[in-house]
């Protein structure tokens, strides 16, 4: 992982439906200096990865309504204990880092 470009916080579980969403306490485009790409037929974001409570994982980083949110997988989220409403400790680089 490259330290330089990782950022860690903590934050809340804001959603227990597919897919998990953390908001983030960053701007992805200042932080990392690096615009958004396609991710999928109609979205952009950053691909990630990084750890959650110790656990790696890979997932991505969206834009809503003008707040970032780290997306996970279910299993990512299952890997890392994650529920709804909990705490979780992130650690996350963009992919290409």
């Amino acid at each position: 992982m490259n330290r330089h470009r990782a950022v860690a916080f903590r934050a809340t579980v804001q959603s227990d439906q597919r897919p998990w969403l953390v908001p983030l306490p960053f701007d992805p485009v200042s932080q990392w200096s690096t615009p958004a790409r396609p991710l999928w037929k109609c979205g952009h974001g950053h691909r990630v990865r990084g750890s959650l409570n110790g656990t790696d994982f890979r997932g991505a980083v969206v834009e809503r309504s003008g707040t970032f949110w780290l997306q996970l997988e279910e299993s990512s989220a299952a890997a890392a204990g994650l529920g709804a409403g909990q705490f979780v400790d992130v650690l996350i680089e963009p992919e290409d880092a």
